[in-house]
């Protein structure tokens, strides 16, 4: 069993990663002092294939276990569906010293995280990824929160969870093409770790995409050490942090311009990778042949690589008001070279809309 450490100001808390981490779980929160009762939140799908293995496990520590499920999509990051979870764990008699327990991909993840963040002013959070995407990026920081109909992720807190298991060999029952759709992350890690981690990658992305666990596991580490760092310098967004968005400033304004419904949250940032590609070759000579790569490789893993049936205007407004941007311009994320991303890049609408309009032409 690997046992990392995320170190942030508000919280130490231990990342377990390991093949059959899940059956674990029971015995490795008990270890840390904790004997509440825990409510598992999972969706539908999840809780068909995961569930009663995590209860057996919890169950045998002599932990009682509450699973409450919702129905599965992103519909479900929401306040109503955030309120009805708080009546729930009301009438469960749920108590400060107990837990919340996220089984399930990045919408779970996030929900259950806000949910756990301001019921009784924060109770406990075990966080159980299930998807490659949460696995390597959304369990971990503590960036929990939920949508409203006009943006995604503008209500929420940074709450970092008390234990995160990361078990791999879940990743074997993800359909296809969620599997893919993470694969937009470990890329975008790949890309700000350096040429190593991004030639590699290339190399033996097959072993990946058929889960020789020989090979994700180690990959699926050196993505969360890279965040685990990032986050402990900044666990609030306020500077190193907004590494982690790259690809994701365009990214979401192509979510939100096709209603969240035309691209998934991966394909979208496979997009909003190669635009901030290009970017970085414009404002700091990033040399082509990475762009070229890039593409490539997105090609192959089965991601998009053009903007199909969404507007570029609409993305640029999209992008207006995303988070991240401010009154006069889009702050993204680019590259000077690969390992050594630029924060806060001022990148007007003109450049973005010239852009998204590439990829709507599959430039």
């Amino acid at each position: 069993m690997i046992q990392l450490v995320a170190n942030t100001r508000s919280r130490e808390y231990p990342v377990f990663l390991s093949e059959g981490a899940l059956e674990e779980t029971g015995k490795l929160w008990h270890s840390l002092g904790n004997r509440g009762k825990v409510v598992v939140i999972t969706d539908d799908n999840v809780a068909a294939l995961h569930l009663s293995g995590l209860e057996e496990s919890l169950r045998a520590a002599g932990l009682t276990v509450n699973p409450v499920r919702v129905a599965p999509g992103e519909e479900a990051k929401s306040l109503e569906k955030a309120t009805s979870l708080y009546s729930q764990l009301f009438d469960l008699k749920t108590r400060r010293q107990d837990a919340v327990c996220a089984l399930g991909g990045g919408v779970i993840g996030d929900l259950a995280g806000f949910v756990a963040s301001t019921y009784m002013r924060g109770i406990k959070l075990i966080q159980v990824p299930t998807s490659l995407l949460s696995q390597v990026d959304s369990s971990i920081g503590g960036k929990v929160g939920v949508n409203i109909p006009q943006a995604k992720n503008y209500v929420g807190a940074f709450y970092q969870p008390h234990m995160v298991i990361t078990d791999p060999s879940l990743l074997e029952t993800l359909p296809r093409r969620e599997l893919i759709e993470g694969m937009a992350e470990v890329v975008k890690y790949c890309l700000l770790s350096g040429d190593d981690f991004f030639s590699n990658f290339e190399a033996s992305y097959e072993e990946f995409l058929s889960l020789n666990m020989a090979y994700v596991e180690p990959v699926v580490r050196r993505c969360i050490e890279y965040k685990l760092r990032v986050v402990s310098e900044d666990e609030r967004d306020y500077g190193r942090r907004a590494v982690l968005n790259l690809g994701h400033t365009v990214g979401h304004g192509i979510e939100a311009a096709g209603s969240y419904r035309a691209y998934s949250h991966g394909q979208a940032v496979a997009l909003g990778l190669l635009v901030a590609i290009r970017l970085s070759e414009q404002a700091f000579g990033l040399p082509p042949e990475y762009g070229i790569r890039l593409r490539s490789l997105l090609e192959l893993l089965g991601l998009p690589v053009s903007l199909q049936g969404v507007s570029a205007d609409g993305v640029v407004a999209a992008m207006a008001s995303d988070k991240k941007a401010d009154d006069f311009s889009a702050n993204m994320v680019l590259l000077r070279s690969l390992g050594d991303p630029a924060i806060n890049c001022d990148i007007d609408a003109d450049q973005l809309r010239d852009q998204v309009e590439m990829l709507a032409r599959g430039e």
